[in-house]
């Protein structure tokens, strides 16, 4: 016999398991220090590079301009200002990650909490109906 009920449910969960929550449900293993501190790495080194290359393509244009003034350089402003700069880049961009997925993470909290929820509820079915045992000597589970 078929129930409804479970079907409903049994569709509701494929569908947050193949396209609502896909990405959520992936990182839901996570704690929550570590879900944080891991997008916070990817995104200094991401930055940090980003920093470089741009610097390296500001030396390479001033190239001329450097070689010809060499000797009338302030050199401690040649180093204090792009480095100011970098660590300026870096504390607001770690700031904005850590509060952007903090609240990504709480978020991701909620709809793990719901699909779970589904998921009791599709094993309540199975307890009521005894349809599906956990040791199972049909599957050998």
């Amino acid at each position: 016999m078929v129930n409804e009920n479970k079907i409903k449910v049994m569709t509701e969960i494929a569908l947050e398991e193949s396209k609502k929550h896909k990405e959520e449900i992936a990182e839901g293993g996570y704690f929550k220090g570590d879900y944080i501190l891991s997008h916070v790495t990817s995104i200094i080194w991401s930055l940090s590079i980003a920093y470089f290359l741009c610097f390296v393509l500001v030396l390479l244009y001033q190239a001329d301009n450097l070689m010809i003034n060499i000797a009338k350089l302030p050199y401690h402003m040649l180093v204090i200002f792009p480095v100011g700069i970098y660590l300026v880049l870096i504390i607001l961009a770690g700031v904005f990650t850590v509060r952007y997925y903090s609240a990504k993470y709480q978020t991701n909290q909620i709809i793990l909490e719901e699909y779970n929820k589904r998921l009791e509820d599709l094993q309540s079915f199975y307890n009521e109906t005894g349809e599906e045992k956990e040791n199972d000597a049909a599957t050998g589970v």
